[in-house]
């Protein structure tokens, strides 16, 4: 701190140990320059720039490396933002970002995915029981997990079993070991899935929230209308 006063002029200076130190000579020119300066800087409208000098400049320690950004700089910041702008969900759905390629329809290529989940989901566990996991279940990501569509108001979806390969707010979509992809959705839907010897029952009407979203929503307690 001492070597940055020791920078400064006296008549910018604040600390009483400032005033105090040995400061490097100043010529007279510069002692008659710099109020004169900013006391022409304060626009004529104020009433008595000489004692805005006094009480806003003189032995005030004034921080003078920030200066303006060129408008060269607020150009490139503009130009960034339009380069990296953010798709609409037309425009997602003209590329279909989200599809998944009929090549790519195989039960065996998911199941590293599958694996990984399941050393996420035992991490998840802990030591915790069953009861206090149930409650992590609502914000955990089911992306991997194999799941088992048990009840569901269309006959067609009952028994189908595969791995989650993709949520969105209102679906499952899941590979079979058959090779097939199978779009699950949510609601009028209840799927299970086991750990360890727990079998876990989600009620997909109850679940029907991007998964990115059930991470930081407050669950309230529903009644649950069997199927």
């Amino acid at each position: 701190m001492s070597k940055l006063y020791s920078r400064l002029p006296r008549y910018i200076q604040s600390s009483q140990v400032a005033k105090n130190e040995k400061q490097p000579p100043v010529s007279e020119t510069t002692r008659k320059f710099v109020p004169n300066f900013v006391m022409g800087s304060i626009e004529t409208t104020t009433k008595d720039p000489s004692k805005i000098f006094a009480t806003k400049v003189k032995d005030k320690v004034l921080l003078l490396d920030n200066p303006l950004k060129s408008s060269n700089e607020k150009k490139k910041r503009m130009l960034l933002k339009k380069k990296y702008k953010v798709m609409s969900a037309k425009e997602k759905k003209q590329t279909k970002i989200y599809e998944v390629p009929k090549e790519c329809h195989k039960y065996e290529l998911f199941l590293p995915l599958h694996e990984l989940w399941l050393q996420y989901i035992e991490e998840l566990y802990g030591k915790s029981n069953p009861i206090v996991f149930a409650q992590k279940l609502l914000r955990a990501d089911f992306h991997g997990a194999i799941l088992t569509v048990s009840k569901s108001k269309c006959a067609s979806y009952v028994g189908v079993t595969g791995i989650v390969i993709q949520e969105t707010e209102n679906m499952f979509k899941l590979i079979t070991k058959g090779d097939s992809l199978k779009c699950i959705p949510k609601g009028h839907s209840i799927f299970t899935f086991q750990l360890r010897d727990h079998m876990y029952i989600l009620y997909g009407d109850q679940f029907r929230y991007r998964s990115a979203s059930r991470v930081t929503k407050k669950f309230k307690n529903k009644p649950s209308i069997d199927l």
